[in-house]
């Protein structure tokens, strides 16, 4: 009897600690009861989310517009005003297996012109199509669901030889065609993940730091500069606390000048370092690459890294970009919190025709009329958005860095807006904000509120949590 009552006072006891510690969930006895759920296993189906408006042209010729609501406020849906092609880099992670995608795309268009998009690899060399849709709706929003080709089923990305990217072809000028959003569906990688891993950024998929700059595609996912300019850069986006033990570039060159790919390291406030400089000899290959050796630690709660080219003036494609690989030991553990910093200079403007201007810093001003500057942002799954933090220049009142979520439609939603603050560098919001990847997306757009090349947007932070959640033992009698 005395056993009895034990157990029923060891009951009551636990069911209390229910109510005090929140969501509960209960294994076998051999789990340790301060065990923290992982953010995934290798059977969940995750989502890495793409707004429209985070699209860039693979040349800088083509014109488009985004969207806005009824309030002005910006949407995520993007248009071209010229003929041209779209493209965008897909982070989904080292080892995960693409499901397939979901096509958002807004048509009332009457000519029954199929705008299509595409998800591909390539090795710098041969691109591959993994996923082709093409869609001729006319009566507005559409969704429509992609599986991976039966050709290259099942797909696990292996960013070691070759690197992802989106395309889009909207095949009408003019708003009746629009592209609000992608939503890719994979599994996450197996874990433990391995100690050697790789991230592989796509050249095409690299963004103008200045607006004087014009690219164009050479095929394969390279990209040249053809008209002005000479500089080019892109986010890095790195496991929290992984170690950056190598860069390689791949490139083509075929002039006297050499193509010089730069790693740096940011903090935001003026303060950035030279990680890794690889230059190109000239070769008459066809792609050839440069390596370089590192030792980094990954801390994003400090600093933003990012890729920078520099096309040494020359106007051709005798010089091409095709890749930018990145290889990391992945963290021995998983981290209790997690970090995105995003430098200012690799946001993109939300239509064309802008004059904007970046420093050596990855600070960015927008100088000839008032236009925001968005980039897209993966979130850690499982985790809580928990502050956002805006990095600025001269500071004055009005800009903005805003915080929204998406949804397909194209649809943004206010999470939190950080204003400058006095005559400081820096502004922080604190929020509570659970990450749910199946149903949105988030992005974040600056708001320079107005025309000023006095006004720069040098970096944007989001601090993220992960939940602890406490596993118990089932087993309640013989205590």
């Amino acid at each position: 009897m005395s056993r009895i009552r034990a157990s029923f006072r060891l009951a009551i006891v636990l069911l209390a600690m229910l109510f005090l510690v929140g969501p509960v969930f209960v294994a076998r006895a051999q789990v340790s009861p301060a065990q923290t759920q992982a953010p995934a296993t290798p059977n969940d189906t995750q989502y890495l989310w793409i707004a429209g408006s985070s699209f860039q042209t693979r040349d800088s010729t083509t014109a488009f517009e985004t969207t806005r609501n009824v309030n002005n406020q910006p949407t995520g849906c993007i248009y071209a005003t010229s003929s041209g092609e779209f493209t965008a880099p897909v982070a989904v992670p080292n080892g995960a297996t693409i499901l397939g995608l979901d096509y958002y795309l807004y048509d009332t268009s009457t000519t029954q012109t199929k705008a299509e998009l595409t998800l591909n690899d390539s090795d710098m060399v041969t691109p591959r199509e993994l996923i082709t849709v093409e869609i001729s709706s006319s009566v507005g929003l559409t969704n429509t669901y992609a599986p991976m080709s039966s050709q290259y089923a099942p797909y696990v990305v292996n960013m070691q030889t070759r690197g992802l990217f989106l395309e889009w072809f909207p095949r009408v000028t003019n708003a009746a065609m629009q592209l609000c959003g992608v939503r890719i569906a994979y599994t996450a990688p197996a874990e433990p993940r391995p100690s050697t891993d790789y991230l592989f950024i796509v050249g095409s998929t690299l963004v103008n730091t200045n607006s004087s700059t014009e690219h164009g595609y050479a095929g394969a996912g390279c990209t040249f500069v053809k008209i002005n300019g000479r500089t080019l850069n892109a986010d890095v986006d790195l496991p929290q606390g992984s170690q950056l033990t190598a860069v390689r570039s791949y490139f083509r060159d075929i002039n006297s000048a050499d193509l010089t790919v730069k790693l740096i390291a940011s903090n935001g406030q003026g303060v950035t370092n030279t990680l890794a400089t690889l230059t190109s000899p000239v070769s008459n290959t066809a792609v050839v690459n440069a390596d370089q050796s590192l030792n980094y630690t990954v801390n994003e709660s400090s600093e933003s890294l990012s890729v920078l080219a520099d096309f040494g003036g020359v106007l051709s494609n005798q010089i091409r970009l095709c890749g930018v690989r990145f290889q990391y030991t992945n963290p021995s553990a998983k981290p209790s919190q997690d970090s995105r910093f995003i430098t200012g200079s690799t946001f993109v403007p939300r239509r064309s025709n802008v004059n904007y201007t970046s420093d050596a810093n990855g600070c960015v001003n927008v100088s000839n009329e008032v236009e925001d500057l968005t980039t897209n942002v993966t979130a850690p799954e499982g985790a809580k958005a928990a502050r956002v933090t805006f990095y600025y220049k001269n500071a004055a009142a009005g800009p903005t860095l805003n915080l929204y979520s998406f949804v397909g439609s194209g649809d943004f939603t206010q999470i939190t807006s950080v204003p400058v603050m006095g005559t400081d560098t820096q502004n922080s919001v604190n929020i509570n904000y659970p990450i749910e990847n199946e149903e949105k997306g988030f992005a974040l757009v600056w708001d320079a509120s107005s025309a000023s090349s006095e006004y720069a947007l040098c970096g944007a932070k989001i601090d993220f949590l992960y939940t602890q959640q406490i596993f118990l033992p089932a087993t309640l009698n013989n205590y």
